[in-house]
């Protein structure tokens, strides 16, 4: 990687804008670089270089945007990358329908399944995807209810990534439900860098009742076979459950997905939204969040397991802490513009209003870095994450 040209012309670029700042320091640029990497496994996926799928990747035009796209000029530029100030978010989700065969126990998109609207139309889809790619976001993801459901998925995909070498980083959050080789080798020509196929047990079983659908587990191993033949960047989703933490099992499934020739394993924890409203007592206790948080440590060290990344880890106190309406934000199948998946907030309509204004309203109001997860912990911080502490030069 650090023979990569681009990767080198994005890091000189960023440090040239840096250096017009007398508070800037190299030496800080970085150690906030190694705190970045110092607990993933670097991976190559045809020649793009991943941290994980939080970001784009690093010799991409996609990565260049998101670090270049903060406001102000001279010294201004400096100080707002160190307390969180953005002109776009990093990462945009946008839920493209309310169908989806599955009821899933721990569904956050459960709002607005129980009570379906019309799914927005090509043209309405097209739009909102490139008022997020002309704002300037770097990743957009594409999920729903079961984004496979629609047949025009492709054109919103292609809009997204067209450009010289990645604008914007495609993913895709999936059941696996329908995806055949024939529309995971679509999907690829329309440009998908990535697949998200969601994995909850290792035992088909176990899979199939947290689905609540015979046969679900059959459709995500399948579905993991054709993303990896079609050449996709493929990715297992797992929700950790208590009990999968306890028993070690959520491990096995790192195996399993190992073998399947995963290329990065996603696990997150229970957020009270959706579903899991009413069941408050699955999230995880601090102390086994910090379980969860140590697995991402413990299996990037070990080649028996995938790349994994650990939600709760990314989003710690030690990174970046949580990034609803600072770095990441959500559209649903409504085209309403919000901070996150787990948070049924809206700031606007896309096909009411351009993204920019509601960005900087949702911005201004809750943009700032938390260090901890707004879904769970609805408060305000003095404190920033350590990512920002250390750009700035302190420990």
């Amino acid at each position: 990687m650090m023979t990569d040209s681009v990767v080198w012309h994005n890091f000189f670029s960023l440090h040239k804008k840096f250096c017009e700042s007398k508070d800037y320091h190299l030496i800080n640029l970085m150690r906030c670089s190694w705190n970045v990497i110092k607990n993933e496994r670097l991976i190559s996926h045809e020649r793009k270089y991943m941290i994980n799928s939080f970001f784009p990747p690093v010799n991409t035009e996609a990565f260049y945007r998101i670090a270049m796209h903060v406001p102000g000029k001279g010294a201004e530029f400096f100080i707002n990358h160190t307390t969180g100030k953005r002109l776009a978010p990093i990462s945009t989700y946008i839920a493209v329908t309310h169908r989806c065969m599955y009821h899933c126990w721990h569904c956050s998109a459960y709002h607005f399944m129980e009570c379906p609207g019309k799914d927005l139309t090509t043209e309405e889809l097209l739009i909102v995807t490139e008022k997020m790619k002309k704002l300037g976001v770097g990743i957009i993801g594409f999920t729903g209810g079961e984004p496979l459901l629609r047949e025009d998925l492709e054109q919103a995909i292609s809009l997204a990534a067209k450009g010289k070498n990645m604008p914007c980083m495609t993913l895709l959050f999936t059941t696996g439900f329908g995806l055949t080789f024939e529309r995971a080798a679509s999907l690829k020509k329309a440009d998908l860098f990535g697949i998200a196929i969601s994995l909850d047990h290792m035992k088909e079983e176990d899979h199939d009742r947290m689905r609540s659908v015979e046969g679900a587990y059959v459709h995500a191993l399948n579905a993991i076979r054709n993303a990896k033949l079609a050449g996709l960047y493929t990715m297992t989703q797992t929700m950790c459950t208590r009990e999968l933490l306890e028993t070690g099992e959520i491990k096995e499934i790192g195996k399993l997905a190992k073998s399947l020739g995963v290329d990065e394993m996603r696990i997150m924890e229970p957020i009270p939204c959706g579903t899991l409203n009413e069941h408050s007592d699955e999230v995880l206790t601090v102390e086994e969040q910090k379980k969860l948080i140590a697995l991402h440590v413990e299996m990037n060290r070990d080649w028996q397991y995938p790349k994994v990344s650990v939600f709760p880890y990314v989003e710690s106190e030690d990174q970046y802490g949580c990034g609803a309406g600072s770095q990441h934000s959500f559209i649903d199948a409504d085209g309403n513009f919000g901070p996150c998946d787990f948070l049924p907030i809206s700031y606007g309509n896309l096909l009411k209003e351009d993204a920019e204004p509601i960005w900087q309203r949702m911005h201004q109001e809750i943009g700032k870095p938390k260090c901890e997860c707004y879904a769970k912990c609805k408060k305000a911080y003095d404190k920033l994450p350590k990512y920002y502490q250390l750009m700035s030069g302190g420990k």
